[in-house]
């Protein structure tokens, strides 16, 4: 073997070795990628489980369960907390939206968390009418999202949730399948 035949060879080898090592890197690249998305996907879950449980405080479920009954008679402290809690929930939507248009979170949740604000939000007159004020200070493409959602959403007629409950219970307990009809949802989620 020359010394020529040993310097291919070598070159060979080398090849081959940066040959391994931009696959190897590739699926670094891939698993780093597919772990990213899953600590977004997470921090949404955990995001709407913080809503959802601070929503949840008995001042907070008081003001929601009126504003889903129809009731529009509030003091300027309630509108300020109803303000507030629709706010959060707005931020949360957004934050949702753009992280879609990046493509960092799965489609499953971008779809669950458009639908769940615009079924628990959006038919109630008391959130439309903060929209207003709201819609000021968001960034055009979501206000166009949300204005889009606003025009396919009817409002709501003012919810009885005890006789929502008690109708689904009848159904389930005569053994009928309890069905799930957007733009019905008796609670914030």
């Amino acid at each position: 073997m020359t010394l020529s035949d040993l310097a291919s060879l070598g070159s060979f080898v080398s090849g081959v070795a940066v040959l391994i090592s931009l696959i190897y890197l590739a699926i670094q690249v891939r698993q780093a990628e597919k772990n990213q998305r899953a600590m977004i996907n997470e921090s949404y879950v955990t995001r709407v489980a913080e809503h959802l449980r601070w929503s949840a405080e008995p001042v907070n479920i008081q003001l929601l369960t009126r504003a889903i009954s129809g009731e529009t008679a509030f003091t300027a402290e309630e509108i300020n907390s109803l303000s507030i809690i629709f706010r959060v929930a707005i931020l949360s939507a957004q934050a949702v939206f753009q992280q879609n248009a990046a493509g960092l979170i799965d489609r499953n949740s971008y779809d669950s968390a458009t639908l769940a604000f615009k079924v628990a939000y959006l038919p109630h007159p008391v959130f439309r009418a903060l929209w207003a004020r709201s819609a000021l200070v968001l960034s055009p493409e979501f206000r166009a999202v949300v204005e889009a959602m606003l025009r396919e959403t009817p409002i709501a007629p003012p919810a009885d949730i005890v006789a929502r409950f008690n109708e689904d219970l009848a159904r389930m307990s005569a053994g009928m399948p309890g069905g799930t009809g957007e733009g019905q949802a008796s609670t914030i989620t």
